[in-house]
C-alpha cells in the first residue's frame, strides 16, 4: 500500500513539474529580460530605482534558472547537474542561494529607497546605488559561503549509509556533526528570519509609509486623482503578492523536520509551493506594465523602435489629472516637454512632435479673415 501510494505521488509531481516548470521558466526569460531592457533605457535609467528594478530582474532570473531548471530537469528527465562532480555540486547550490536571497533583499532595498527619495529625506544617487549594491551583494556572497564550503557528494544525511545507496549533495553529518547541527535546526530559521520576516517587514511598513506619504502631498494641494489611487492599490497589490506566493515555501521548509523528507505527500507539497514560489519571480513584467506608466510608455516606445510596428498608447482616464498627482519621483521622468492647458497635462514623447503639435494649434487658433 505504502509502495503504490508512493509511486503515485512520485508521478503525480513529476506530470506537474514537467507541465507548469517550462511555462514558469519561459514566463520569467521573457518577461525579466524585456523588463531588464526596458528599465535602462535613457527615460528610465535617469532614475535609481529603476537601476534596482534592472538588478532586480536578473536576479530573478538567476533564482529561476538555478533553482527551476535544476528540478524540472530532475524530474523531466531524472538528470541532476549537482550529481555530475563536487564542483557542480558546490557551486550550483551556492548559486542558487546566492540568487535566491538576493531577490528578496533587493526588493526590500528598493521599496526603502522609494520611500526615503520620494519624502525627500535621502539624495540618491547614480553612486549611492552602486555602491548600495555592491554591499549587498557581497554580504549575500559571504553570508552564503558555507554552503560551498560544507556540501559534497556524499552519503545521504536521511538514509541508511550502504554501498547500495547512490551519493547526494550534501553534507556529511559523520565529518561535519556540528555544521550538520546548526544546518538542520537553526540555519532555516535564521533564513527564515533574514530572508523572508525582515524583507517583508521593510517591503510593507515602507510601502505603508510611502503611500501615507503621497495622500498627504494629495492633501496638501487638495487634489485626489486616479492616479495616485491607482498607485495605492498596486503598492499594497504587489506586497501582498509577494507575501502570498514566497512566504508558504519559506516557512514550510523552516518547520518541516529533515524525516518527513521521505513521507510519500512531502515531494508533492514542496513541488507545488515551489512552484508557487518560483511564480512570484516571473511576473515582473505584468506588475510593471500594471502599475507603471512611464514603464508602459517605454516598453511601447521599445517595441515601435525594434519590431517595426506601431503601436499607439493613450490613457482613457474620465477624471483629470493635474499636476498634484505628479510626485517628485514622477517629475525627473516626464518628456522633455510638457504642455498644461485647462489643468489637463498632454504628455509629448519628444520635442519635434511638441513644436508640430504647437505650430498646428498656433494656426487653428489665429482668426480667420473675411
Amino acid at each position: 500500500m505504502n509502495d503504490s501510494l508512493t509511486y503515485t505521488h512520485v508521478n503525480l509531481t513529476r506530470w506537474v513539474s514537467s507541465i507548469l516548470s517550462p511555462i514558469i521558466l519561459l514566463g520569467c526569460a521573457v518577461g525579466n529580460i524585456i523588463s531588464f531592457m526596458v528599465l535602462l533605457r535613457p527615460r528610465l535609467r535617469r532614475q535609481t530605482t529603476s537601476i534596482y528594478l534592472a538588478v532586480l530582474c536578473v536576479a530573478e532570473m538567476g533564482t529561476c534558472y538555478t533553482g527551476l531548471l535544476r528540478q524540472f530537469l530532475l524530474d523531466a528527465f531524472d538528470f541532476d547537474i549537482r550529481l555530475l562532480n563536487s564542483f557542480t555540486c558546490r557551486t550550483h547550490l551556492y548559486l542558487t542561494y546566492v540568487f535566491l536571497r538576493l531577490a528578496p533583499l533587493l526588493l526590500a532595498l528598493v521599496t526603502l529607497q522609494r520611500y526615503l527619495y520620494v519624502s525627500q529625506r535621502a539624495v540618491c544617487t547614480l553612486r549611492s546605488t552602486c555602491i548600495q549594491l555592491f554591499c549587498l551583494f557581497l554580504f549575500v556572497c559571504l553570508a552564503e559561503f558555507h554552503l560551498f564550503t560544507y556540501y559534497d557528494l556524499t552519503y545521504s544525511d536521511t538514509r541508511p549509509r550502504t554501498e547500495y545507496v547512490p551519493f547526494e549533495c550534501t553534507v556529511d553529518k559523520v565529518h561535519h556533526k556540528k555544521y550538520y547541527d546548526f544546518r538542520s535546526k537553526f540555519y532555516p530559521k535564521l533564513a527564515l528570519v533574514a530572508y523572508t520576516i525582515v524583507p517583508l517587514a521593510i517591503i510593507i511598513l515602507g510601502n505603508v509609509l510611502l503611500v501615507r506619504t503621497v495622500r498627504r502631498a494629495s492633501k496638501r494641494s487638495r487634489s485626489s486623482t486616479r492616479k495616485k489611487r491607482s498607485v495605492t492599490r498596486m503598492l499594497y497589490a504587489v506586497s501582498v503578492l509577494y507575501t502570498v506566493l514566497t512566504s508558504p515555501a519559506s516557512i514550510f521548509l523552516a518547520i518541516a523536520p529533515t524525516s518527513y523528507q521521505l513521507a510519500p505527500a512531502f515531494r508533492l507539497q514542496w513541488t507545488l509551493l515551489r512552484l508557487l514560489f518560483y511564480l512570484c519571480h516571473s511576473v515582473n513584467f505584468l506588475l510593471f506594465c500594471a502599475s507603471g506608466t512611464f514603464f508602459r510608455q517605454e516598453f511601447i516606445s521599445f517595441i515601435n523602435s525594434n519590431c517595426g510596428c506601431q503601436i499607439s498608447w493613450t490613457d482613457h482616464s474620465n477624471q483629470p489629472l493635474t499636476t498634484a498627482a505628479i510626485t517628485k519621483f514622477d517629475e525627473e521622468t516626464l518628456p522633455p516637454t510638457t504642455k498644461y492647458n485647462n489643468h489637463n497635462i498632454i504628455l509629448l514623447g519628444s520635442d519635434k512632435y511638441s513644436s508640430r503639435l504647437h505650430s498646428k494649434v498656433s494656426v487653428e487658433s489665429q482668426p480667420t479673415s473675411v
